[in-house]
């Protein structure tokens, strides 16, 4: 005769599949942005339309103003309001944060048709070329005089005697071709962040360059990580900073958080991998993020994917590029880094 199943083993059994089912799933999905924004950061979120394009402000909520300015150039398809991990910190700091892509054509470029064909390396050079970067400078020229314009945003008072300008790839690009005159008026910092191999224009502003030895490019232009610190080697003696970090990927570099379905899609299905565009929004993210190139092979989150560029270990250059804003725009000494090369 079969042995009496007790009446709890039902319940029993049903609970340790949902807890196993649990387990299988992994991780919980990431919070929205904006939550942890505002509820576990403690910052002031607020979107403006300027020139056409909008300019998302990050501030921490309980900073007054007047606020010194960092304005932040993203990489290619990328909105304004990525790079969430540099403006966290920034903003975190007493900066307002004002995100903004001066191109609608470099924020649609992983909605290109060069990108559904997956003619990636065409891609870049098309962003990166003399055209687009004309183009590029004439609307962030535009943008930043209608910005300074108006001594405040979203209501937050600015203060824009202590301005830096800072971006990734494209971004970092544009800010430092700008030299001496930006829209008319002089920043008093510079941060570009993954740059691509370039010569600064005369009369750059003090500026940190931040790259890694693993800062290689998917779209193919970059064989050499090296080649990013070229910016540093053409800048003025007493106006240069190099901070190279170790393994830290390009996608990583970029400060962005992965969107909703991400995290789920590089533990699961091996999602696509931001790596051509930054990467996206993270384990804290939410929202849009650009459609890059794949890259590496899967191993829980992908080796190169989104969730594992927001995962990276950006500690020290947060630290140290908030050193540097400090040192620039409110008369802080610089501390050392063994990272940190002085030009």
């Amino acid at each position: 005769m079969p042995a009496r199943r007790s009446p709890a083993t039902p319940r029993l059994l049903a609970t340790l599949t949902l807890a196993l089912a649990g387990c299988a799933s992994g991780p919980p999905a990431p919070r929205p942005w904006v939550e942890t924004a505002t509820r576990t950061l403690n910052l002031s979120l607020a979107s403006v339309e300027v020139q056409g394009r909008r300019v998302t402000l990050t501030r921490s909520a309980s900073a007054s103003g007047p606020l010194p300015v960092v304005i932040y150039l993203p990489g290619i398809g990328q909105e304004g309001d990525s790079g969430q991990r540099w403006a966290t910190a920034w903003a975190q700091a007493g900066y307002a944060v004002l995100g903004v892509q001066p191109l609608e054509d470099d924020a649609a470029a992983w909605r290109s048709p060069l990108a559904r064909t997956g003619e990636f390396r065409a891609l870049g050079e098309r962003h990166y070329g003399a055209a687009q970067q004309a183009d590029r400078q004439a609307a962030l020229g535009r943008l930043l005089q209608a910005l300074r314009a108006s001594p405040s945003l979203a209501g937050v008072p600015l203060d824009w005697q202590r301005t830096a300008l800072a971006g990734y790839e494209i971004g970092a690009q544009a800010v430092l071709a700008l030299g001496g005159e930006a829209g008319g008026w002089q920043p008093r910092a510079v941060i570009a962040i993954s740059p691509p191999p370039m010569t600064a224009v005369p009369g750059t502003p003090p500026a940190l360059i931040i790259t890694s030895d693993a800062d290689g490019d998917a779209l193919g232009l970059v064989t050499d990580p090296a080649q990013r610190r070229r910016a540093f080697d053409s800048l003025s003696p007493g106006a240069g900073w190099l901070l190279r970090l170790p393994s830290l990927s390009h996608a990583a570099l970029s400060g962005t958080l992965a969107p909703d379905g991400w995290h789920a899609q590089d533990q699961h299905r091996g999602g696509p991998s931001g790596a051509g565009g930054g990467g996206g929004r993270g384990e804290m993210g939410g929202g849009r993020a650009p459609q890059g190139p794949a890259g590496g092979a899967p191993r829980g989150p992908r080796s190169g994917s989104a969730t594992e560029a927001a995962q990276a270990d950006l500690g020290e250059a947060l630290r140290m590029s908030r050193a540097f804003l400090d040192a620039q725009l409110r008369g802080a000494a610089l501390p050392p880094s063994p990272s940190l090369v002085v030009r």
